[in-house]
C-alpha cells in the first residue's frame, strides 16, 4: 500500500463520509494553481491560477487554512492534495525549486496539523483515467468537464448560470485535478 493511500485512509477514517473540503495545489517555483473543492456538493468553492507560492505556504503554516479571495474568509480544508514533481532525466533549476516548494508545503501542513497527500502527475492521470496522445493539460480539463457536467463548457457555465466549476482557469485546473484524484483514490 502506498503512503498516499495510507494518508487518504486515515483522513477517511476521521471523516465518516470522507473528506469534504479538499485543497488542491499545483505548485510552481513562484506561483501555484490552487483549487478548493467541495466533495459532497461536487463543485468548486474557490480557485486561483496564480497564487504566490510563499503566500499559500504562509497561510497554511500560520493560520492552518487558506483565505479565499477578497472576502478574506479563512477556510480549513479536511485534506490538502499537493502535486509532486518527478524528474525524467536531468532536472533544471525550475524543477528543483518546485520540488523545494513541495517540501515547504508539506512542512506547512505538518506544522498546522492539516492532513495532506502528495501525488505524482502520473498518479493523477491514472486515477482520472486520462490517457492518449495530445496535450495532457487539455485532456485533464476535458476529463474534469466530463465528470462535472459532460463538457468543459457545461461544467464552467456562465455568469448568469454558473456550472459546478465556474470561475476556474489556468493552473487551477491542474490543482483541481489533484484534489479530485485524491478523492477518487479513497473510493
Amino acid at each position: 500500500m502506498s503512503r498516499a493511500s495510507d494518508a487518504l485512509d486515515a483522513v477517511h477514517d476521521r471523516h465518516e463520509s470522507g473528506p469534504r473540503l479538499v485543497l488542491g495545489i499545483d505548485p510552481g517555483p513562484t506561483t501555484s494553481g490552487v483549487a478548493l473543492y467541495d466533495a459532497h456538493r461536487r463543485r468548486l468553492v474557490w480557485s486561483c491560477s496564480d497564487a504566490q507560492t510563499t503566500e499559500v505556504e504562509a497561510q497554511l503554516a500560520e493560520r492552518g487554512g487558506i483565505h479565499r479571495g477578497a472576502t478574506g474568509d479563512l477556510i480549513r480544508p479536511d485534506l490538502v492534495a499537493i502535486e509532486r514533481v518527478q524528474s525524467y532525466g536531468i532536472a533544471g533549476g525550475s524543477l528543483l525549486r518546485t520540488s523545494e516548494e513541495v517540501g515547504d508545503l508539506r512542512r506547512c501542513c505538518l506544522c498546522s496539523g492539516l492532513d495532506y497527500v502528495l501525488m505524482y502527475r502520473r498518479e493523477v492521470l491514472r486515477v482520472l483515467d486520462v490517457s492518449g496522445r495530445g496535450n495532457r493539460d487539455t485532456l485533464v480539463r476535458e476529463r474534469l468537464g466530463e465528470m462535472h457536467g459532460g463538457s468543459v463548457r457545461a461544467a464552467k457555465g456562465r455568469k448568469a448560470s454558473p456550472g459546478p466549476l465556474y470561475g476556474i482557469a489556468g493552473h487551477a485546473w491542474q490543482a483541481l485535478a489533484v484534489a479530485v484524484a485524491a478523492l477518487e483514490s479513497t473510493r
